[in-house]
């Protein structure tokens, strides 16, 4: 019988231990507020605003325009009164000819659980990394059943385009969740002080894994923007977007570097605002001198290529992967999305992204080239999937109908992926 037993642990031991699958997402919600903040916006984007006497700012008024209808374009010589790192603009809905679309409470929650049905079918992953949300309780407004099968956390301080993490009960609590504040670059003035990042630790199955969360400094997102402006998305260039950026390479390679377990088990994902595939497939020198992006970086020098300079394999368990993002199977222009090498033909990208964001591909008004997710060598993966809003991406007025407007959920797709180790 000893014996039997024996050779039946024997037996046991000799199987294989299948490896753990993870559905890991990352999605940018588009200056998302919770439910109870939203309506603080609503009701200030909804006051009327008239030029001050020096014809230099736009001031509460008890007869003007409604901030719906004040110019938010960032360069907009008169601005309108009001703490972007608060509250967020009030054209963050716009339709197709990009006329802003006043927002009603009925309209946002709607949008909260379409959010939420999305995540449930169609992203169904145990962890998430979110972008552009206000905080905890605007995560969990748009979490499948009440965000009652997630924990989540953030945090309160930063400005209002904050990030969060969402992840199943099942795999417990967090032994760490942190903004990364060395990313959102202190040193600089409040005016150019950016989104921090977030660091994330979770013991899986009694191991490690420890994530970062990034929403980098927008608009440097390619040297081909440059075709108009010849300093656009060059981000060894003196645009200011992209000199703000350059300042973020140093911090988050040195979390990358530094934060790295042992064993590899590390992800960085997030919204980078930059084309990593570009960059990827750019032969040019890292750096503008040419040295060796492994070496310490002077102070003098400026990097050309952001994902070779923060992932240099340098130490060897830094070494990341860039997962490969496809689109659905029943995308219409799957092939265009799917070639990686389209973000490096001019022609090709401006095609793309004129047409991924039709509803029968990917229905968001970003559908490319700023939202990665990166494995560390502890982990594998056949590659990223973007999720597809369909017509979920739209954002329509109100009509007499329809008394409420209908609204996007993200002008971003959700990203996800399926890792194992």
């Amino acid at each position: 019988m000893f014996r039997a037993i024996t050779m039946w642990f024997v037996f046991l031991a000799a199987i294989p231990v299948q490896a753990r699958e993870l559905t890991i997402a990352t999605w940018n919600l588009g200056w998302h507020l919770s439910k109870s903040d939203v309506q603080t916006w609503i009701a200030k984007c909804g006051q009327p605003f008239a030029l001050n006497s020096a014809g230099t700012m736009y001031e509460p008024s008890s007869a003007g325009t409604p901030g719906w209808g004040l110019d938010w374009d960032r360069d907009a010589p008169i601005p309108p009164l009001w703490d972007l790192s608060v509250l967020p603009p009030c054209n963050v809905f716009q339709d197709a000819s990009r006329k802003v679309v006043p927002v009603t409470a009925t309209a946002y929650s709607k949008r909260a659980s379409q959010i939420a049905t999305k995540i449930g079918q169609d992203l169904g992953a145990d962890i998430i990394a979110f972008e552009e949300v206000s905080g905890e309780q605007a995560v969990r407004d748009v979490l499948p059943n009440g965000g009652a099968d997630y924990n989540v956390c953030s945090f309160t301080d930063y400005k209002v385009q904050r990030l969060a993490f969402a992840w199943k009960k099942e795999f417990g609590d967090a032994s760490v969740c942190r903004p990364e504040k060395p990313v959102s670059l202190p040193g600089e003035s409040a005016k150019n002080q950016v989104r921090p990042g977030l660091t994330f630790e979770l013991s899986i199955d009694g191991k490690l894994a420890r994530f970062l969360a990034v929403h980098l400094k927008s608009s440097c997102v390619s040297p081909l923007d440059g075709t108009t402006d010849p300093k656009r998305g060059k981000l060894e260039g003196d645009e200011a977007n992209c000199v703000i950026l350059q300042e973020q390479v140093s911090p988050l390679e040195a979390w990358i570097e530094r934060e790295a377990p042992a064993d590899g088990r590390i992800v960085v994902l997030g919204d980078f605002n930059r084309s990593l595939w570009f960059e990827a497939q750019n032969s040019e020198s890292v750096r503008i001198d040419g040295s060796d992006p492994t070496s310490a970086l002077p102070s003098s020098t400026m990097v050309r290529n952001l994902v070779k300079e923060i992932n240099d394999g340098s130490p060897a368990n830094s070494k990341l992967t860039l997962l490969h993002e496809t689109c659905p199977a029943v995308a219409q222009d799957k092939a265009l999305c799917d070639d990686p090498t389209t973000v490096v033909d001019a022609a090709r990208r401006k095609e793309a992204r004129r047409v991924l964001p039709f509803t029968e591909n990917l229905g968001c008004r970003n559908p490319m080239e700023l939202d990665h997710i990166l494995l560390g060598p502890a982990f594998t993966s056949s590659g990223g999937e973007k999720v597809s809003l369909g017509r979920m991406g739209r954002t329509l007025p109100a009509s007499a109908e329809h008394p409420d407007p209908l609204l996007a959920l993200s002008d971003h797709c959700p990203l996800k992926a399926v890792i194992s180790d």
